[in-house]
């Protein structure tokens, strides 16, 4: 008796680059695992380039790669040859589900869903955070900005034609539905699945917080790009504040990568006369950004949207005290075990942050303790829960359900 064929699942990991950073690191920690997870699929990885589609083959376990192809598809997710030719490679191949680790999708492929209609081709698109349709001036100089309605327009026909639409926060969930305006169905839909944290994060072999006698010098640490919703500036005014105020040394490191197109935090930063105590590392490679989480003494976030907050995960299970906001998704994220400074439309912001970077650095016993509940709440972030419950939405809903 023959055996019967596994469907066909098509994960586009063009998202995936040499160096990938963001929604990349989110595909490759999914893609890596969801055939162990569902070994009654096939799966072909959708790759830009032969190279990239090897080195993510040879991270796959051993037994599930003869479940596992990748095909090449010279041209990146926002290309208009998505829309023109993958559709009918996509029928072409037989796939029977296509996951979509963003929100853009060959939407030639999938018309807005119709309830109780079955589909031969099934959907999972991701849509990670709507911060250019809820957050004012987030990026001004950023292609989404400039093509605002272009940008809601492939959110909401993705939130329309998915058959489950993924997002990585309850904050996330509720402005997803009030910016894109989905129906109490289309909003049924959408499922919060948290991202995961690498397990090279970890607090294990951490120095212990420092005596408030000791003089060593302490160093603050800011991940992250510098796009004007991350509030890098107000961050650089607070480090010129609180520097003064305390009887050691401090500086204060902004990793991330460089972009010509703000230069309001290096220029604040000279104007203040704290630039001597201030390093723009630029981007900084894995190992490198494992050491910073492990050397710094607090990490500083003051971003006034966050769709998750990866950088405050990453810090609390790496033992890194956390001083964050409460913007968009940052709390839910941080839970009970940061420093939480609420934003407030005033300019007192800065003066605030300063305040609590102070109080902080001052008390050892307040950073022990957040150190201690960071490294606690940091590993509930899992990318294997998260693998799992991602894996557990291939299966088709149940007669009768959304």
């Amino acid at each position: 008796m023959s055996t019967p064929q596994r469907p066909l699942a098509a994960f586009d990991a063009r998202w995936i680059l040499p160096t990938p950073s963001g929604i990349g690191v989110c595909a490759r920690e999914l893609a890596c695992r969801l055939p162990a997870l569902r070994p009654d699929y096939d799966f072909v990885f959708l790759c830009r380039d032969a190279a990239l589609g090897e080195r993510l083959l040879a991270d796959l376990p051993a037994a599930v790669r003869g479940n596992v192809r990748c095909e090449t598809v010279p041209f990146g997710p926002f290309s208009p040859k998505t829309q023109l030719f993958l559709p009918a490679r996509l029928r072409a191949m037989g796939v029977r589900l296509f996951h979509a680790p963003n929100f853009q999708l060959p939407f030639g492929a999938f018309s807005p869903r119709t309830a109780g209609r079955a589909r031969a081709m099934r959907c999972l698109a991701t849509i990670h955070d709507v911060i250019p349709l809820v957050v004012p001036d987030y990026a001004p100089a950023s292609r989404t900005a400039r093509l605002r309605a272009v940008y809601r327009w492939c959110m909401r026909r993705a939130a329309r034609s998915a058959d489950v639409l993924l997002t990585v926060s309850e904050c996330s969930r509720r402005d997803i539905i009030a910016a894109l305006g989905l129906s109490a169905a289309e909003a049924g839909r959408i499922r919060v699945v948290h991202n995961g944290v690498d397990e090279a994060f970890r607090a294990e072999g951490r120095a212990p917080i420092r005596a408030l006698s000791d003089p060593a010098p302490r160093t603050l640490l800011y991940v992250g790009r510098m796009d004007p919703y991350k509030n890098v500036p107000a961050l650089v005014q607070a480090f010129a504040l609180a520097r003064p105020r305390l009887p050691f040394p401090v500086r204060l490191v902004l990793a991330g990568p460089a972009d010509a197109r703000y230069p309001e935090a290096p220029a604040l930063a000279e104007k203040l006369g704290a630039a001597d105590g201030i390093d723009f590392t630029g981007s900084v490679p894995f190992a490198r950004l494992l050491e910073l989480y492990r050397s710094a003494d607090l990490l500083v976030h003051p971003s006034r949207y966050e769709g998750f907050g990866l950088q405050i995960a990453e810090a609390m299970r790496s033992g890194l005290p956390v001083l964050c906001t409460d913007g968009g998704s940052a709390a839910e994220v941080a839970g009970d075990a940061a420093r939480i400074v609420p934003l407030r439309e005033d300019a007192t912001f800065a003066e605030r942050l300063a305040d609590n970077i102070v109080a902080l650095l001052s008390d050892p016993r307040e950073l022990a303790r957040l150190q201690a509940a960071g490294a606690q709440r940091g590993a509930c972030f899992s990318w294997d829960r998260a693998a799992a419950q991602v894996a557990a939405l291939y299966d088709p809903p149940s007669a009768g359900s959304n």
